[in-house]
C-alpha cells in the first residue's frame, strides 16, 4: 500500500502548464490522463532536438516505472545549449531522479537529482517546472513512504497552493488520503472526511485513471471494515490496471488486499488464488518490498492453513527484509538530510559573503563620494569643450552639404546641357547633313542610269561610291537615333535601354544584350534619366575603345537598390588612367552616382574585357 503514491506524482506532474511555454502544455496533458504514446507523440513535434530526447525519455521512464531493463535508458551527458539550455537542465535533472528511483537499490541520488530541478526552476521563475519538481518530491516520499517525519507535508501544501484545475484537485484529495492514511501518529481522523465520489464520474470509464481512484476507495472501505465494498473496488483496481506497467504496484497490492479479505472470510482456496496471482505482479523496481509483502501475507495464509512452521519461517524472511527495508528508509533520510545541510551552510556562507560586503561597501563610500565630485567638475568642462567641437563639426557639415548641393547642381546643369545639345545635334544630322545625303544619292541614281555609256573600270568606281554614300546615310541615320534616343515618359528606364541596344547592335558590329530582374516598376523620372544617360556614355565608351564584339547590360532592381552592370569581351584598360575633366566620361559618372549617395566599381581585365558595376539606392 505504501507504494501506490508513486503514480501520484507521475499524473499530477504531468498535468503542468509551462508558464513561458505554451507549447508543452500538450505534453504535459497527455501525461495527466496517462496517455504516455501520446505525450511522445507530441514530443515529437517539439523542434529543439535536445529538449524532444528529455521529453521522451520522461514519458518513457513514467510509463514502463521500472519494469524494462535499465539498458534502455541512456542519460544524457552532454552539455546542453541555446535558447532552452534551463529547461533542458531541468528536464535532465527529473530524468535522473526518476532513474535513481526506479533502478538504484538504495534511490540516493533520487532526493539529490529532484532538489536541483527544484532549485533551477525556481531561480528560472517558471512556475510551471517548479510545480513538477513539487510531484517529482511527492512520488520520491509516496515510493518508499517513509514516515519517519513530516516532510512529505511541505509538498502537499505546495501542490495545494499551485493546482490550477480540477485533476489537480483529485490528485490533491488522493495524496491527502496516502500520507493521512500513513501518518506517523497513525491514522489521521481527517482521512474519513476526504471524498473521492465526487470524480469518479468525471473521469472516463476506460482511462487507467480509475485504478488510481479505485484503490484509494478500496482501502477506505477495508478501514472502515465494509469488506465487501472493499473486495469490489480491489477487483475493479486489479481489472482496470491490467497491462499497464505504470499500474504494477496498485495491481500487486489490489491482490494482496484481496487475500487477506479472503482469509478473513475463511475462503483459504480464494487467498491461495490471490497469493498466485500476485507472485506474477512482482515489482521488477521494487523487488525487496514486493517479497516483503509475499513473505509477510503467505505466512498469514500458511498460519491460517494451520502450516504453523512453515509460517514462521516465511514470517522470519520477512521481517529480515522489513529490517534493510529500515536501513534504506533510513540512507534516504540521511541522503535528504545532507541535501539540505549543504544547502544551509551554502546560505550561510553567502550571507557572510554578503555582509564582508556591506562593510566593504561602507569603506569605499566616502572615497567613491569624493572621488565622484571630482569627476563631476571634470566631466562639466569636458561637456563644454564637447559642446564647442560639435558646434564646430556642425558648422563643417553645413559648408559641406553646400558644397555636395553645388557640385551636384552643376552635374545637373551639365546633363541638361548635354541633352539639349544631344538633341539638337541629332536634328541637324538628320535635317541637314542626312538631306544633303538623301539629294546626292538621288542625283546618284540619276547618274547610274547612262552607265550603259561608262567604261568597266569606270562602271566599277560608280558602284563602289554608291555602296560608300549608302554607308554614309546609314551611319548619319543611326548617329541621329542613337542621340536622339532617351527615356520615353510612359514606358520607362527598361524598354528605353532594350530600344537603344537593338539600334546599337544593327548599326554596329557589337551585340548588345539587356537582361533585367525585378524590374517591373517604374523609377524616379530624373533617376530614370540619369541612369540611361550613364548606360549610354558607358556603351560609347565600348564601341570608341574596347573593341568589342559582344556586351551585356544588367538591370536588377532590389527593394531599396538599383543595380547596373555594364561588361564587354573587349581588350580591356588600366584604371588607374581616370581622370578628372572627362565630361561625362568615367570620372564624371563616378562623381554623379556617389552624390546620389551609391557607388562605381569597374573591374578591366587586358584582352578580358570590362565590367563597371553600378549601386544606386532608391531612397537617400
Amino acid at each position: 500500500m505504501d507504494r501506490r503514491a508513486g503514480w501520484i506524482a507521475l499524473l499530477v506532474f504531468s498535468g503542468l502548464t509551462i508558464a513561458r511555454g505554451n507549447d508543452l502544455e500538450p505534453y504535459f496533458s497527455a501525461l495527466k490522463q496517462l496517455k504516455f504514446n501520446e505525450a511522445k507523440h507530441v514530443a515529437l513535434l517539439e523542434e529543439d532536438s535536445a529538449l524532444r530526447i528529455e521529453m521522451i525519455q520522461l514519458a518513457d521512464l513514467l510509463f514502463y516505472a521500472g519494469q524494462r531493463d535499465k539498458k534502455y535508458f541512456v542519460p544524457s551527458e552532454s552539455a546542453p545549449s541555446g535558447v532552452n539550455k534551463e529547461r533542458i537542465l531541468i528536464f535532465r535533472n527529473l530524468n535522473r531522479g526518476y532513474y535513481s528511483l526506479f533502478y538504484d537499490q538504495l534511490k540516493g541520488n533520487a532526493y539529490k537529482s529532484f532538489y536541483e530541478a527544484n532549485h533551477q526552476a525556481q531561480k528560472l521563475d517558471d512556475s510551471a517546472l517548479v510545480k513538477a519538481s513539487v510531484y517529482a518530491f511527492l512520488k520520491y516520499y509516496g515510493f518508499e513512504i517513509a514516515q519517519n517525519s513530516n516532510s512529505c507535508l511541505v509538498y502537499v501544501k505546495s501542490l495545494e497552493r499551485l493546482r490550477s484545475d480540477r485533476i489537480d484537485d483529485l490528485w490533491l484529495t488522493l495524496y491527502r488520503m496516502i500520507f493521512y492514511s500513513k501518518s506517523i501518529n497513525g491514522l489521521d481522523r481527517a482521512y474519513f472526511t476526504l471524498n473521492l465520489d465526487q470524480y469518479e464520474s468525471s473521469v472516463d470509464k476506460d482511462s487507467p485513471l480509475l485504478a488510481c481512484l479505485f484503490y484509494e476507495k478500496a482501502l477506505k472501505f477495508y478501514l472502515s471494515n465494509d469488506l465487501d465494498n472493499a473486495k469490489s473496488y480491489y477487483q475493479k483496481t486489479v481489472t482496470q490496471s491490467a497491462q499497464h506497467p505504470f499500474l504494477n504496484t496498485e495491481r500487486f497490492l489490489s491482490l494482496m488486499k484481496l487475500m487477506q479479505i479472503a482469509i478473513k472470510q475463511g475462503n483459504l482456496q480464494d487467498a491461495r488464488n490471490y497469493l498466485n496471482q500476485a507472485s506474477l505482479e512482482v515489482n521488477q523496481a521494487d523487488t525487496l518490498r514486493s517479497n516483503y509483502y509475499m513473505n509477510i501475507n503467505g505466512s498469514l495464509l500458511l498460519h491460517a492453513e494451520s502450516k504453523n512452521d512453515s509460517a514462521y519461517r516465511l514470517l522470519k524472511k520477512a521481517y529480515e527484509q522489513d529490517f534493510q527495508l529500515d536501513f534504506r528508509r533510513n540512507t534516504l533520510d540521511i541522503n535528504r538530510l545532507t541535501v539540505e545541510l549543504e544547502t544551509q551552510e551554502k546560505e550561510n556562507a553567502n550571507l557572510k559573503l554578503r555582509e564582508s560586503r556591506t562593510t566593504l561597501i561602507f569603506a569605499l563610500g566616502g572615497a567613491v563620494i569624493l572621488c565622484l565630485m571630482s569627476y563631476l567638475a571634470y566631466t562639466n568642462q569636458k561637456s563644454k569643450n564637447k559642446v564647442q567641437r560639435k558646434e564646430k563639426e556642425v558648422q563643417a557639415m553645413k559648408l559641406a552639404k553646400v558644397l555636395k548641393d553645388q557640385e551636384l547642381f552643376g552635374i545637373d546643369a551639365m546633363i541638361e546641357g548635354q541633352e539639349k545639345e544631344r538633341q539638337r545635334i541629332a536634328n541637324d544630322l538628320h535635317d541637314n547633313l542626312g538631306s544633303l545625303l538623301a539629294t546626292v544619292k538621288l542625283h546618284f541614281q540619276s547618274l547610274k542610269t547612262k552607265k550603259d555609256r561608262l567604261e568597266p573600270d569606270q562602271d566599277h568606281l560608280l558602284q563602289k561610291t554608291n555602296e560608300l554614300i549608302d554607308e554614309a546615310y546609314q551611319k548619319v541615320r543611326a548617329m541621329a537615333h542613337s542621340k536622339n534616343v532617351g527615356v520615353n515618359a510612359q514606358e520607362g528606364l527598361l524598354p528605353a535601354v532594350k530600344t537603344f541596344a537593338a539600334k546599337i547592335s544593327i548599326s554596329n558590329e557589337l551585340v548588345i544584350e539587356v537582361e533585367e530582374h525585378g524590374m517591373e516598376g517604374r523609377l524616379e523620372s530624373s533617376l530614370e534619366i540619369t541612369m540611361f544617360r550613364i548606360i549610354q556614355e558607358l556603351v560609347t565608351n565600348i564601341i570608341k575603345h574596347a573593341q568589342a564584339t559582344e556586351a551585356i547590360i544588367h538591370l536588377t532592381q532590389h527593394e531599396d537598390l538599383i543595380n547596373i552592370m555594364v561588361e564587354d569581351n573587349g581588350i580591356g584598360f588600366d584604371i588607374g588612367l581616370i581622370k578628372p575633366g572627362e565630361s561625362m566620361g568615367l570620372y564624371s559618372i563616378q562623381r554623379r552616382i556617389e552624390n546620389l549617395g551609391g557607388q562605381v566599381t569597374i573591374d578591366s581585365i587586358a584582352e578580358k574585357g570590362t565590367a563597371v558595376i553600378i549601386d544606386v539606392p532608391l531612397t537617400t
